[in-house]
């Protein structure tokens, strides 16, 4: 039944079902605007019942040109409407399947894939993870503008260092810090971006499997066919960047806008105020050598020297006099110290406990949202109480306010410790055993 409180809207129809309610088409009857209305059906538990009040109130923060609008919401009768801004292009899952065959061009990937990460860095400059990014969650205007929604699996966190560790996402699109049952932050949202830019780029999935241990082993270990060489090699090095299975060596969504071999592309392709917020990398140094230098070597005898060990060799200069002499040493076979090693690799290879569990699952599963908490502090949805770890410094307390969610001006590069107990695969296992 259509509520008194929603009687300024007409119904159109209903546009999708959830577990959470469903998605309607209305009219606003005073403007003739078309408006989509997220109804959901409100627990009686109250810890969960703030939980689902909390995405209208993330909702109402996120004010950006490349996140769907929030208008108003209302409350009656046990349900929670949701209305927001219609996006008549649909989603883009819907625009990839619609391509079959025919590639997208260059510059619709490089400018849908800007505007994503234009809207996602505004989430994380906000502290918010939106843990669900994928094709079907990113629509697009009638002008072709995306823009994302469904933050019904987002949560904020209380520092640039927090992190989280419940299991929530779309296993396809699904980070492998999450897989491997490891604490994460806004780097899973880049991995799954990732996933979104191979999509527009191929029209398929990076990790498409037969099972659910073929796909968790082929994202634990970022084995995905490469993407066609006809694509700009910027494109083609930016989502190798972005399928890092170490988080810590992934590109932010600031360093992919502003410092990236892509980022002069992507720039291209965001509105005037865009560029201006992500302006051109810092001047770059020349990588032409310096006369001196060349007129130095033009002289110069490749000679052996006995001051060198066997394994090296020197540059002696025989120039005129007044040059500036110059002596270069090669050492061949140097050994590069212990502290320049690479940092330690996480381990290519998920659980075994959940490769079990998954063995029956359906795969078809994997297209699916699912929320998966631990039995304490879990981690429940949008606006959820924060969690982390504590950080050098001292830091301001989070406040729900204007003044704190505010772009920070520092790249959102941020580091997590490793927790010791984070295991979510009990509840995994209740879920998966129930279906």
């Amino acid at each position: 039944m259509w509520r008194r409180s929603m009687e300024k809207y007409s119904l159109v129809k209903v546009i999708g079902e959830g577990s959470f309610g469903r998605a309607v088409l209305v009219r606003c009857k005073s403007s003739q605007e078309k408006y989509v209305v997220k109804e959901i059906q409100l627990p009686k538990n109250q810890s969960k019942l703030e939980n689902s009040r909390r995405e209208a109130i993330l909702l109402s923060r996120m004010k950006h040109p490349n996140i769907v609008a929030f208008r108003e919401a209302f409350e009656a009768d046990e349900l929670l409407w949701i209305v927001m801004e219609y996006c008549s292009g649909g989603d883009l899952l819907q625009r990839i399947k619609q391509q079959k065959s025919n590639q997208f061009s260059v510059d619709n990937i490089l400018k849908w894939f800007a505007e994503m990460c234009a809207g996602a860095k505004h989430i994380h400059d906000q502290r918010v993870l939106h843990r669900d990014l994928k094709s079907k969650n990113i629509f697009l205007t009638d002008n072709g503008t995306v823009k994302l929604g469904d933050f019904g699996s987002a949560c904020i966190l209380n520092s640039s260092k927090a992190y989280a560790h419940a299991y929530v996402g779309t296993p396809y699109y699904v980070a492998p810090e999450i897989w491997d049952n490891k604490p994460y932050n806004n780097k899973s949202d880049v991995w799954s971006l990732g996933c979104v830019l191979y999509e527009l780029c191929t029209l398929r999935h990076p990790f498409q499997a037969s099972s659910w241990k073929s796909l968790i082993l082929k994202v634990c270990r970022g084995a995905y066919p490469p993407l066609p060489s006809h694509l700009p090699y910027e494109l083609q090095y930016l989502v190798k960047q972005m399928f890092k299975t170490n988080p810590k060596d992934r590109p932010s969504l600031h360093t992919i806008l502003t410092s990236h071999r892509v980022s002069k592309l992507l720039r291209t392709h965001l509105p005037s105020q865009g560029k201006s917020v992500y302006p051109a990398p810092r001047k770059q140094w020349s990588t032409e050598p310096s006369d001196t230098v060349l007129q130095v070597l033009a002289n110069a005898s490749l000679v052996s020297s006995d001051s060198v060990t066997s394994t090296g060799w020197t540059f002696t200069s025989s120039t005129h006099e007044g040059m500036v002499a110059a002596e270069f040493h090669f050492l061949k076979g140097a050994k590069i110290s212990e502290d320049s090693r690479q940092r330690r690799r996480w381990e290519r290879n998920p659980p075994e406990r959940l490769l079990s569990l998954l063995e029956k699952a359906q795969l078809s599963k994997a297209s699916s949202t699912f929320i998966i908490n631990r039995g304490e502090d879990p981690l429940l949805g949008p606006l959820s109480h924060p969690q982390g770890d504590n950080t050098d410094g001292p830091e301001q307390e989070l406040v729900i306010d204007e003044d704190r969610l505010q772009p920070r001006s520092d790249d959102e590069d941020t580091d997590f410790e490793e927790e010791s107990q984070c295991d979510w695969m009990d509840e995994a296992e209740k879920i998966f055993l129930e279906h």
